[in-house]
């Protein structure tokens, strides 16, 4: 099995963990996980945000009611390159840093955010609470 593979197979891992945990049964759930490139990130982060570099994640949710059996949630962009920084940085591996990015971002699609101090740390903590059950600590 190669590298993409098993980043993939971790990232289906992550979603599935958190579909099964934090979203209503008998439903469909999808979404993308994408993996760029800086110059990519930093073109969506200038086209989302007009930020002139690349982040980490950025996670794109689709906002549709619906009674339908399926629901997409939306789209996570993750930046390989600043991943495998950061990974380097707080000196764990590179798939606890993709894991914890995963996380990251599908937890904005579900509606948490970031912003506020307050919001910040229960996001942390359900970060961590999520890593911590699949194995994924850093």
């Amino acid at each position: 099995m190669n590298k993409r593979e098993n980043i993939r197979r971790l990232a289906n891992k992550v979603a599935a963990h958190i579909i099964g945990h934090y979203l209503p049964p008998g439903k469909d759930y999808k979404l993308a996980i994408i993996f760029v490139h800086r110059a990519e990130m930093i073109r969506l982060n200038k086209k989302f945000f007009n930020r002139k570099y690349a982040t980490d994640v950025i996670a794109a949710p689709i906002e549709t009611a619906s009674n339908l059996p399926l629901v997409v949630l939306g789209d996570v962009f993750i930046c390989v390159d600043t991943a495998l920084e950061q990974a380097r940085d707080y000196r764990h591996s590179y798939a606890a840093e993709l894991a914890l990015l995963v996380t990251h971002g599908i937890l904005h699609l579900l509606g948490y955010d970031d912003l506020k101090p307050k919001d910040r740390k229960k996001m942390r903590l359900e970060e961590q609470k999520i890593l911590l059950a699949l194995g994924l600590t850093r």
